[in-house]
């Protein structure tokens, strides 16, 4: 091989391996745009129906109530929801964090708190008052909220996971699971 011959074929080697860099960085940064396009999508105010489940069955506990969910662009979640087994003022804002699980798949963690105590208000019981919202009742402390949720469209959402409960000593006294469906504000 000559001397001429061995510099071309070094440089047309070094041509390709630049251009397949090239071309493997494009389409990562391509990918990761992607990812970073859909995970954007999330962010923004939805508003939100959730249901409560039975969870052996999945039957509904009762009708859905509404919600309003902001997801932050930071990865931050904030939520005030208008369930009316909670009495006026019982129940806080929800706060918590969001971020992809997997897949096309989020993860939300909430909390909020649980101001103070109610009794329960159950069809079927000596105290039930049909002129008050049915309620299994609240002890103080707080509740957390874990859900998977997923797009179904552009603009809508559906999630399901669990809801826990837990007094102010940390002791949990109830726990369930819960649905919910949203659409972009």
């Amino acid at each position: 091989m000559t001397q001429n011959t061995w510099k071309h074929t070094t440089i047309a080697r070094a041509v390709r391996i630049l251009c397949l860099t090239a071309a493997f960085l494009a389409a990562a940064s391509v990918r990761a745009g992607a990812q970073s396009d859909e995970r954007a999508r999330l962010v923004g105010t939805w508003g939100v129906k959730v249901t409560l489940r039975d969870c052996a069955t999945g039957a509904p506990l009762g009708p859905p109530f509404n919600s309003l969910v902001t997801f932050h662009s930071g990865g931050t979640i904030s939520e005030s929801a208008a369930s009316l087994a909670f009495a006026p003022g019982q129940r806080s804002p929800g706060h918590g964090t969001w971020a992809r699980t997997h897949g096309h798949a989020y993860g939300q963690e909430m909390i909020a708190l649980v101001l103070f105590d109610t009794a329960p208000n159950l069809p079927g019981t000596p105290t039930f008052d049909p002129t008050k919202p049915v309620s299994p009742g609240f002890f103080a402390g707080w509740l957390t909220v874990s859900h998977t949720v997923r797009f179904t469209t552009v603009d809508r959402i559906a999630s399901e996971g669990t809801n826990s409960f837990y007094r102010t000593n940390g002791e949990l006294y109830r726990s369930g699971c819960s649905t919910a469906t949203g659409e972009r504000f």
